[in-house]
């Protein structure tokens, strides 16, 4: 029992100490003083109860300077604080920079407050607080706050006019963001002095605001060149961005007319063979001013067609063979020879488990093709590209440290996220697209279209980085980034394009490259007979087919051929010594050619790719309006 006893006892102790005991704000003045060059001095005194349980150091006091308007555009007020008190005597204070405004962290980190009631003197200067109207000037002033953690018993506000003015209009409002709460009293509203209170305590919040008119030419207004200034201040992010795109553009231009105009083109005439030397897969190259899989599989079929593989067909399942004992002799170009050391003996079938034969053998060709064609022919002018994408990235960065709050880091997480999102996603469906055209097979089509139709719901993710960012408390400018961003990423892909360019010699390589594709892709032969092209023959159709396949038109000259080639199968001409499949029919080669040039470029794309690889005074204000505001708490 007295166990039991002791314990009610203790019980009853804790609940009568101190730090259970309730903290709030008995008593919140806010005394403002209107100055006639239109700056604010504020006082405020804050009575209240510590008791060590949020209130331990001190106080925090919290006051926004930075807002954003109707149209989005970012306005900060000037703040600075002149003096703080604690009983009657000067208190340590420190500012500390909140995303936005400021907060005054008042106390010593060393230093306990004893339990009780203390009073603290805060005096600031505040500026651009003032509505400017047409008939009159107006303080919307946010006297607590809303953002205060404990309760407060009673506010006051008291609003001091320079000498002359005269109160016109008064509004006051009391509760919780956007409320209309009539919970106050106005105790003089006449001259140049304005005082009211709340008549009912303000829970945690809530807050109390009011609004004041009186008439013109009182207080001085600002300037137009104040106001640009200003405009221009408050908004250095959207000029940044805005000057970014500007820079980038004008950088990309500049390094276009120097290093990225091509050089005119000459005359085309119909050329009856290829430049001398040059191979099906440098005549892709050159002509692509890059490497892909077509050029890949056209200098396969070239080095078959030699006679040093063989291709084999089982239904656009691919294989290649090379021989120990070559059939012909005919030279190879210098990145065919590259490409031929680098297959392996036997037989390899295209398919992805084979990647680590076939990619390296890729690699070899194209480093062999870039070795000789690259800097002598065209040049890619990747420094200059590079130059423009660091510009538009520090742009990009710049422009979002200096956007209003936390609007340019919600920007830089919605670039970020809608940039991988779409990347991979884009990527998936380029990948199903290709398939769709090239593919050969009802299967693999119906995998194609499966996959296009299975990426339709990831298209709207790509939606999710500019909806978080605004939900997330994202305004106008937050879209303003994110379009930026964009653009930006546009200008760099079609610049990374057009800064590519032929040097002299490699502009009369081209012109012969597309001389002989005019040859190859020409219909009426009487266009021809006057320039004595060659004899049609079987041989010449095979000789060439790795050209047509580079040079994308296959299907033109199969048509071209397609009566010599009938009358071949009509003697009894047999398929060709390198290749092996049903689709060699002399009499419809366009399901042969179709085969090597899209369905061969698919396997060999497969082959090479790894597994896994691929945001006032009128009465129309509210509580928490205008001006001042902000909240605390303790420490």
């Amino acid at each position: 029992m007295a166990r039991a006893l002791a314990l009610v006892f203790a019980l009853l102790v804790a609940l009568v100490s101190p730090a259970w005991a309730d903290e709030r704000i008995s008593s919140f003045v806010s005394d403002v003083t209107v100055n006639k060059d239109a700056s604010l001095t504020v006082r405020e005194t804050i009575t209240l109860n510590a008791e060590g349980n949020q209130i331990r150091r001190g106080i925090l006091r919290d006051f926004p300077t930075t807002y954003t308007d109707r149209r989005g555009v970012r306005v900060v007020v000037g703040f600075e604080v002149l003096g703080v008190t604690r009983d009657g005597q000067k208190e340590n204070w420190s500012l500390e920079s909140l995303s936005n405004g400021k907060r005054i962290r008042i106390g010593s980190a060393d230093v306990i407050l004893p339990f009780g009631q203390h009073t603290y003197e805060i005096t600031y200067r505040t500026t651009r607080q003032l509505g400017f109207f047409d008939t009159y000037d107006e303080l919307y002033w946010n006297v607590t706050g809303n953002d205060w953690t404990f309760p407060i018993d009673e506010a006051t506000a008291i609003i001091r006019l320079p000498p002359g003015a005269r109160i016109q209009q008064h509004a006051e409002y009391t509760g919780f963001q956007g409320a209309q709460g009539k919970d106050f009293e106005v105790l003089n509203a006449s001259g140049a002095e304005y005082r009211a209170r709340t008549t009912r305590g303000l829970i945690p919040g809530q807050g109390f605001t009011v609004a004041v008119g009186w008439q013109k030419g009182i207080v001085t207004p600002p300037s137009d060149s104040d106001k640009w200034g200003w405009w221009i201040s408050d908004n250095a992010g959207i000029f940044a961005l805005i000057l970014s795109l500007m820079v980038s553009a004008a950088y990309y231009l500049f390094a276009w007319d120097r290093v990225g105009r091509d050089p005119p083109k000459g005359t085309i005439i119909p050329l009856f063979t290829p430049p001398a030397g040059l191979g099906p897969a440098g005549a892709r190259f050159v002509r692509k001013q890059g490497f892909d899989d077509r050029g890949f599989a056209a200098a396969v079929v070239s080095l078959a067609v030699k006679g040093y593989l063989k291709i084999t067909d089982d239904d656009s399942n691919f294989s290649i063979t090379r021989l120990s004992s070559p059939r012909k002799t005919q030279p190879l170009s210098v990145a065919e020879s590259a490409l031929l050391s680098s297959i392996p003996s036997g037989t390899t079938v295209l398919k992805q488990s084979n990647h680590g034969k076939i990619r390296p053998a890729r690699s070899r060709l194209l480093s062999a093709l870039s070795q000789e064609y690259e800097g002598s022919v065209f040049i890619r002018n990747l420094r200059w590209f590079w130059g423009g994408a660091i510009i538009s990235v520090l742009g990009l960065l710049v422009s979002a440290l200096l956007l209003p709050g936390g609007d340019g880091m919600l920007g830089l997480f919605a670039v970020g996220w809608t940039s991988i999102w779409w990347g991979v996603v884009l990527s998936f469906a380029w990948t199903a697209v290709k398939g769709l055209i090239n593919d050969r097979g009802i299967l693999k089509k119906l995998t194609s279209v499966f996959l296009l139709f299975f990426l339709i719901p990831f298209f709207f993710g790509g939606f999710a980085g500019p909806a978080v960012a605004l939900m997330g408390g994202g305004s106008p400018v937050t879209l303003l980034l994110i379009a930026a961003a964009v653009l930006m990423g546009i200008m760099n892909l079609v610049f990374f394009y057009l800064l590519r360019a032929p040097t002299g010699p490699g502009r009369k390589l081209l012109d012969q490259i597309e001389g002989f594709r005019m040859y190859m892709t020409t219909a009426e032969e009487d266009r021809l007979n006057v320039l004595h092209p060659p004899e049609k023959t079987p041989e010449l159709f095979e000789r060439y087919l790795p050209y047509a396949l580079a040079l994308d038109c296959e299907n033109e000259w199969n048509a071209k051929f397609a009566t010599v080639l009938a009358a071949a199968a009509m003697a009894g001409a047999a398929a060709p010594a390198w290749y092996s499949g049903r689709n060699w029919d002399s009499r419809n080669m366009g399901s042969f050619t179709d085969s090597l040039g899209s369905s061969l470029a698919s396997s060999v794309r497969s082959a090479s790719t790894a597994p896994g690889s691929s945001s006032g005074s009128f009465g129309g204000g509210s509580s928490g309006g205008g001006g001042g505001g902000g909240g605390g708490s303790g420490w």
